[in-house]
């Protein structure tokens, strides 16, 4: 066996050593093959050489190479149960797709031969357009596809100079009652409530808004707002109780609205209070015409059938007078919610007073004032804490993991009394009623996130209106809804 001696080769020139070594099969070649390992070191020296040099023209003598720079981020997008974004390398722009449907059925039970009222519908469908542009403008557009025609449910900007200075623009909702600020995808029941009717549902015009001293996320990602307290003012268009606002007005007259709204323990560490909430809701304005009051259907029960309308018509007999808005309109309504472990509780008050005008014959009202209030109580049977904002599920539905979803039950009280003085003169007692109290209790099944499935049973006794297709006897109604909220 020939020992080769040589001085300490670098890795490359060992290696190639060794292969030239042990490859060659034929000892007799001993002096061929230490020519080939002469040459071969030499050539392995040279590259070596050539590498020095090319590490000393990167860094220069005395200094150490610098470490290369790191990748600068780009665009991201995300896919995910709040939709689907898009966000530019430094956050100041965000384009965001959400989305709501709900799918409903209404099955009246003993509705004294009321005709095409049990039905499927589409009740919302909304494709959810939102973003930031240059970090401090946002904006929403919606349109809704649900019902019988298509209109713009949300379309406004905001200038967000800092969470407790904003000023948005466009049409939105407006401050208003606690149910009416709630999102339609986490309200607790298929239908809001009596109350709700006195309110309005969408309204154009500018808006001051802002949060004031936050609260800790792990706290306020639960209620309707993160601040210590939260309040809204601003100027709009005006919009009738129930009725959402066009997209111009035609009249001078407008409505100035307001709301504040307090945590009043959010900072104090008493955790069952923690998250308790009250507030109040105002608005005073002028309305005229028939574009001031509620809709043709008037105001409804929580299973969406009217109950209550003004006097319609061209005049020519007494039954059908018509009954415009000839001036001042306000509303109040102090509200609040608490939610504690799995219990949740949510309530509120409201009056609307309005001047009216009979058209024509006499007169023997110039205002009506019509009040309600709702309380509705939820507990989740699957242990997730109760929320004004959206139930997620400790664990998604998926039966080949075992996993079965949330479970919430749902009870509510509403009532809403007519001002009894509209009657004769601007209303018909035998079609319309003067109070409606109704009660509903109702299920929860929350899939994910995203999917909830809710049934609901709603009944209304009326006072008055015993000759009315609605009224003349007890609503009782099952609501169902299946709703993809993302």
């Amino acid at each position: 066996m020939t020992i080769l001696l040589m001085k300490p080769p670098s890795l490359l020139t060992g290696l190639i050593v060794i292969q030239v070594a042990f490859v060659t099969p034929d000892a007799a070649d001993a002096d061929e093959r230490d020519d080939r390992i002469r040459a071969l070191e030499k050539r392995v020296e040279q590259l070596e050489k050539l590498l020095l040099e090319r590490e000393a023209k990167i860094a220069p003598p005395g200094e150490a190479p610098k470490p290369a720079e790191a990748p600068k981020p780009g665009p991201s997008l995300s896919i995910g149960a709040s939709g689907f974004s898009m966000r530019s390398a430094d956050t100041n722009f965000a384009l965001r797709l959400r989305g709501l449907l709900d799918v409903d059925s209404h099955w009246y039970v003993d509705d004294g031969g009321i005709s095409d009222n049990d039905t499927f519908l589409v009740r919302r469908a909304r494709p959810i357009l939102e973003g930031t542009i240059f970090r401090d403008f946002d904006f929403r557009f919606t349109p809704e596809f649900g019902g019988s025609s298509t209109t713009i449910r949300d379309a406004w900007l905001n200038y967000r100079y800092d969470d407790p200075l904003q000023l948005r623009i466009g049409k939105m909702k407006s401050p208003a009652g606690l149910e009416r600020w709630q999102s339609v995808a986490n309200t607790l029941m298929v239908e809001r409530s009596l109350v709700s009717g006195l309110w309005p549902v969408r309204d154009l015009g500018l808006m001051l808004h802002g949060e004031l001293w936050p609260g800790d996320e792990s706290v306020t990602k639960a209620l309707g707002a993160s601040g210590l307290a939260n309040y809204e003012l601003g100027v709009f268009n005006g919009a009738a109780d129930g009725r959402a606002a066009g997209n111009a007005d035609f009249d001078d007259d407008k409505t100035v609205a307001g709301r504040l709204f307090f945590h009043p323990f959010l900072k104090s560490g008493l955790k069952p209070l923690g998250r308790l909430g009250v507030g109040v809701s105002a608005s005073y304005g002028n309305a005229e015409g028939s574009a001031g009051l509620p809709d043709d259907r008037g105001y409804e029960t929580e299973a969406r059938q009217g109950f209550f309308s003004y006097l319609s018509g061209d005049g020519a007999t007494p039954a059908t007078v018509n009954v415009i808005a000839d001036g001042s309109h306000w509303r109040v309504g102090p509200q609040g919610y608490w939610y504690c472990g799995r219990f949740g509780l949510l309530g509120e008050y409201a009056i609307s007073s309005q001047r009216l005008q009979r058209q024509a014959g006499p007169v023997t009202l110039s205002r009506a004032e019509h009040d309600a209030w709702s309380v509705t109580a939820s507990w989740l049977l699957t242990g997730e804490e109760a929320s004004f904002r959206s139930t997620t599920p400790q664990e998604n539905f998926d039966p080949h993991a075992g996993g079965w979803g949330a479970w919430q039950v749902v009870a509510r009280y509403s009532y809403l009394d007519i001002d009894d003085d509209v009657f004769p003169s601007l209303a018909d007692p035998a079609e319309s009623a003067t109070r409606a109290a109704g009660w509903a209790i109702g299920l929860n099944w929350y899939l994910n996130r995203n999917v909830r499935v809710s049934l609901d049973f709603n009944h209304t006794d009326f006072e008055g209106g015993e000759s009315g297709s609605v009224t003349a006897q007890d609503e009782d109604a099952f609501l169902t809804r299946v709703q993809l909220a993302f």
